[in-house]
């Protein structure tokens, strides 16, 4: 399950782009993007990825019909490395879809090398009453006319328990890790995945190298997580834990 292959690209895409089903964008990878070696992080993409996300629910005319959504998990193939500075192009599609929430797939490619693949399980969120609300039937026709047929359902990919001789290590939720909703942005949770890489460099430097976030709990700063790792072959697996809560369960492991 965790090397599963992501939806490929839809083809023809010219179709899905006239309808504003794909979205294409560019931007520039920034100097607080990078690693020391120039290729882009795992946290500035997942920032990537919500830039795109909000971007295309306002071309659609969606940011205010759905503004609330809840990432469940978050997949981040990075296939090829780059080179700093770099302009990427976003594309953007949903790639399965249920009444209630979906899987959208966000495609990096930059002209200076870098190739990333993502898939997302992103659940449409009713912050009054604090649940899963129905996707509009004209969203699901137009935003998921390139996605997968079939129904959309929950599975967990990661195990939240962490591994009985995992390790902690050191790292510190700020104030600023807040975003609208009062709790730490899910990029957050990434930059917590790049600090345990930082602790094997022989995976964080390989490519293709396979992310996966599941966030489990929301947390904030006064929860005072603790972060566990644990490495197993070429994988590398953490948890981020408030208490005896698992907040977010995490893996990076090489792809063939």
């Amino acid at each position: 399950m965790l090397d599963q292959p992501l939806q490929p690209r839809p083809d023809p895409m010219d179709p899905y782009l006239d309808s504003g089903a794909l979205s294409r964008l560019q931007r520039e990878i920034r100097i607080d993007a990078v690693r020391p070696d120039g290729h882009v992080r795992f946290d500035a993409v997942a920032r990537y990825l919500q830039d795109a996300g909000h971007d295309h629910l306002k071309a659609l005319d969606y940011d205010t019909i759905h503004p609330h959504w809840i990432a469940r998990r978050t997949v981040i193939d990075l296939r090829a490395a780059g080179v700093w500075p770099e302009t990427v192009t976003t594309l953007r599609w949903g790639s399965k879809m249920g009444s209630r929430w979906c899987n959208v797939r966000i495609d990096l490619d930059g002209d200076a090398g870098t190739r990333v693949e993502t898939e997302a399980f992103w659940v449409n969120f009713n912050a009054e009453t604090a649940t899963p609300s129905r996707l509009d039937d004209r969203f699901v026709e137009v935003f998921g006319s390139p996605a997968e047929p079939g129904p959309l359902r929950w599975k967990a990919w990661l195990d939240p328990n962490p591994h009985p001789d995992a390790e902690p290590i050191g790292f510190t939720l700020r104030d600023a890790d807040l975003d609208v909703m009062r709790h730490v942005n899910n990029s957050v949770y990434w930059a917590a995945l790049e600090e345990a890489l930082g602790r094997h460099l022989d995976l964080r430097d390989h490519t293709p190298l396979r992310g996966i976030v599941e966030f489990n709990s929301p947390l904030v700063p006064a929860d005072a997580p603790r972060l566990l790792i644990h490495r197993d072959g070429d994988q590398l697996s953490a948890w981020l834990m408030a208490g005896d809560r698992n907040a977010a369960a995490l893996a990076a492991r090489k792809l063939d």
